[in-house]
């Protein structure tokens, strides 16, 4: 049996019709109209009288007419901007026209018998050559159309190739930010009309950068590949995307409770509480969740993202792989925030923040040897801002900086004021220690004020050298080569070593106030304040006693050996202009006693 799909033209005709994506409608529409306008015209042609009433073709054609008004103007609506249609159009009405007018006129036999009557002009040879060319034409033509045809479907492919790379990340191939806007922004609007409740997680590893550090990049991307795994497999019917280096956010569309949110965050916790085998070895990776509801916690995306992102922030503070639920007071927290920042660097601006000075005692004739430098801010809208306060937000803000060269270059300032034997303390921050220029920004302000620098003594706590030792090593000994003493504050909270409290040269130990405020109370901090007292002396260390507040606490220092203290016992932080009414009272060793 003759196979008719064997036949080159007819094959290719079949496989392009089985190709058409029929469940288009304007297709659909488009060959039954033309089918409808096929059969209309061999009627007409089928019929010589045009005007007999018989099967009312008056009334056919004016249907016909009206349905093809239609589908011109359906096609226009639809498809009209697609160059393949409008082309095909033209090819088919120029078709229809020059078969009409073949017909009504006659043509072919009339061109015929004109090219029997004239022999002479060899028209017979003439319409062979055309149609010999004509045929070549088509055969030509239909090349041409194949060939399109690989082009347009190559460029879709490219097209839809970037439509995916725009829409996913390339490494674990999850949606990324911008498709999960679209998405949120889709179930919340079916949140919305349907008066139903979703949720949406943002979820943030702990542990990658430690990986990434030790293993490489490479190994970093394996273990993010097998978290998106472990994730999308813990969060079947949501959707997860990757907004960030290691950041991930979940849509759920639908939810009865929030203990189906609670529970898909309980399940991604357990399932990356499993060990991560990365490069032959076992790794750890926890994960922190922040929950926001909608419409409970908003209905626009960003307002939900941005409480997510609130609850988040909150569980990484609550330890590792925690889960939070976005409450009211955290926005209220983040608006106080806020408002801080925008008053702080007005402050910072107008030179509104304050330096105190707490007085330094030498515990044997107690008697004033220098000043600590203290930041205040009394801020006209939020009232009184405690420095634990707005020296976090500063820090975080990037205003560290500034703030420390404005207010270090005041108090030295004010402490030429001061006896000439007075020393000045003045507290850096870690991330301040870090700069590496912080030295030539202190030795000029130094320079620029006159002030010596060996009556400055620049305190650094200890977290401040664990993070990068040998940065705050070489600045410390810069500061010190020049004549500026440096102190350990908050001596014993931190996590400095031995072995660096040897290879950084320091000239004072200072101890942590929670350590003096138990004294006398028989938990241990008897024990290790005359222990720190010890090592200090065993290294040649002055030793300073924070938050001395009564007459106990005092002589249990003298008893133990400490050198120096400070506190309320001696007096508060006061502004400059009231220092020199405190340097003219009597012996503070009366005054104590």
């Amino acid at each position: 049996m003759l196979n008719i799909e064997r036949v080159p033209l007819i094959g290719h005709t079949a496989a392009a019709v089985r190709r058409i994506d029929w469940s288009r409608i304007e297709l659909r529409l488009a060959v039954a109209f033309a089918a409808a306008a096929i059969v209309a015209f061999a009627v007409i042609l089928s019929f010589d009288q045009i005007t007999s009433t018989t099967f009312e073709l008056d009334d056919i054609i004016y249907v016909l007419i009206m349905t093809g008004i239609g589908t011109l103007a359906y096609l226009y609506r639809t498809s009209w901007e697609r160059r393949d249609v409008r082309e095909g159009l033209v090819i088919a009405a120029f078709a229809l026209t020059v078969y009409s007018l073949a017909h009504i006129y006659d043509l072919p036999p009339k061109v015929f018998q004109f090219a029997i009557d004239n022999v002479e002009y060899e028209v017979d040879d003439l319409i062979f050559v055309m149609f010999i060319t004509s045929v070549a034409l088509a055969v030509y033509v239909y090349r041409r159309l194949k060939d399109l045809h690989r082009e347009v479907a190559a460029r879709r492919l490219a097209e839809s190739d970037a439509q995916r790379l725009a829409r996913h990340d390339p490494l674990t191939g999850l949606p990324n930010r911008r498709y999960f806007n679209e998405r949120l922004d889709e179930a919340l609007r079916n949140i919305v009309s349907e008066g139903r409740r979703g949720a949406v997680l943002m979820l943030d590893l702990d542990g990658f950068k430690a990986i990434n550090d030790v293993h490489g990049h490479l190994v970093g991307d394996k273990a993010l590949v097998e978290f998106c795994e472990r994730v999308t497999a813990a969060a079947k019917g949501a959707l997860v995307a990757r907004v960030g280096g290691d950041e991930f956010a979940i849509v759920m569309p639908r939810i009865g409770s929030l203990d189906e949110a609670a529970g898909l965050a309980r399940r991604i916790t357990t399932a990356c509480a499993e060990p991560f085998v990365i490069a032959g070895s076992e790794t750890a990776l926890g994960v922190c969740i922040g929950i926001a509801i909608a419409p409970d916690d908003g209905t626009k995306a960003d307002e939900l993202v941005r409480r997510a992102d609130l609850a988040l922030y909150r569980a990484k503070a609550g330890g590792r792989s925690s889960t939070r639920f976005f409450e009211q007071a955290m926005d209220a927290h983040v608006e106080r925030r806020s408002a801080i920042e925008r008053e702080l660097r007005a402050a910072i601006a107008t030179e509104a923040i304050e330096v105190h000075y707490q007085p330094l005692v030498n515990l044997d004739g107690a008697r004033i040897i220098g000043f600590e430098a203290l930041a205040r801010w009394h801020s006209p809208v939020l009232g009184r801002v405690l420095p634990v306060v707005f020296i976090t937000v500063a820090e975080e803000c990037g205003l560290i900086h500034r703030l420390g060269e404005q207010l270090l270059r005041r108090a030295c300032r004010d402490a030429l004021t001061w006896p000439s034997d007075f020393t000045l303390a003045f507290n850096i921050s870690p991330l301040q220690l870090r700069d590496p220029t912080l030295g030539l920004r202190v030795l000029t302000i130094l320079a620029e004020t006159g002030f010596p620098p060996t009556r400055l003594e620049l305190e650094i706590t200890e977290s401040a050298i664990v993070g990068d030792a040998a940065l705050a090593q070489r600045q410390i000994d810069e500061l010190r080569t020049a004549g500026v003493r440096i102190a350990l504050d908050d001596f014993g909270t931190g996590y400095a070593t031995m072995s660096q409290l040897l290879a950084f040269r320091f000239d004072k130990i200072k101890i942590d106030r929670s350590f003096v405020n138990n004294l006398g109370d028989n938990g241990g901090s008897e024990v290790i304040v005359r222990a720190i007292i010890g090592l200090a002396k065993g290294l040649g260390l002055v030793t300073t006693a924070e938050g001395i507040e009564n007459a106990s606490q005092l002589a249990d220092l003298k008893a133990d050996g400490c050198m120096e203290g400070q506190g309320y016992l001696f007096g508060k932080a006061i502004p400059p202009e009231e220092i020199p009414a405190l340097l003219r009272q009597p012996s503070l060793a009366e005054a104590v006693a």
